[in-house]
């Protein structure tokens, strides 16, 4: 059986985004239609996409980069296979920096490995591991990264965050952009912190 997390996913692809207009207090998504999505990397192995566009699933979050120079064993194939079977796709980075300049370093290394690719989806930022940092610093590198990576990619981008972080790390400007958050066994997020809007409800069910 195929290792893989499986969730139900609101994607806003970068050529239909959905702008809420003013702030609201319920935590809405950032778009009205829900896809099945998965997201992978080198740690599942092979994966059969024949067997995941069957199993309705549609759309792929495909981890790239980790650092400033690490490129997932299963980068190349996991975007070839998701694509020939018509899968929407969209690519995450691990973030390892630990300051600003770093991160954006790192935002031009994501960047230059998605450059030529079919991008459907937001490019997500997964930070999650923060070292010694304070909640300033990482919300300063957070920031740093996300804004290079729009600059240098001319998309948009979303957070990727546990539940725990999302409400207790992040804070202010970065939580104007949209929350792709993990919570297990839930049908949706729970509200978390400043967040406005979320790309991804919680994951529900591993395989």
């Amino acid at each position: 059986m195929i290792k893989k997390k499986i969730f139900t996913i609101v994607v806003s692809f970068f050529f239909l985004i959905y702008v809420l207009p003013t702030p609201i207090l319920a935590f809405g998504p950032s778009d009205n239609k829900i896809y099945q999505g998965i997201d992978v990397s080198g740690y599942q192995g092979n994966i059969d996409y024949e067997k995941v566009k069957k199993a309705g699933i549609e759309v792929v979050y495909i981890k790239s980069s980790e650092g400033f120079s690490y490129v997932d064993s299963h980068f190349e194939r996991n975007y070839e296979k998701a694509k020939q079977n018509g899968l929407k796709i969209g690519f995450y980075h691990f973030v390892t920096a630990r300051t600003e300049e770093e991160a954006r370093r790192q935002a031009q290394f994501f960047v230059s490995l998605i450059s030529k690719k079919t991008v459907d989806c937001k490019l997500a930022m997964d930070f999650e591991s923060f070292g010694n940092l304070n909640k300033q610093e990482v919300n300063k590198i957070g920031i740093a990264f996300i804004k290079k990576v729009e600059e240098l990619s001319k998309k948009q981008a979303v957070v990727y965050s546990n539940a725990y972080s999302a409400e207790r790390i992040w804070e202010g400007e970065i939580t104007n952009y949209p929350l792709w958050i993990a919570q297990y066994e839930v049908d949706k997020p729970q509200n978390n912190g400043n967040w406005k809007n979320w790309v991804r409800m919680a994951i529900y069910r591993r395989r």
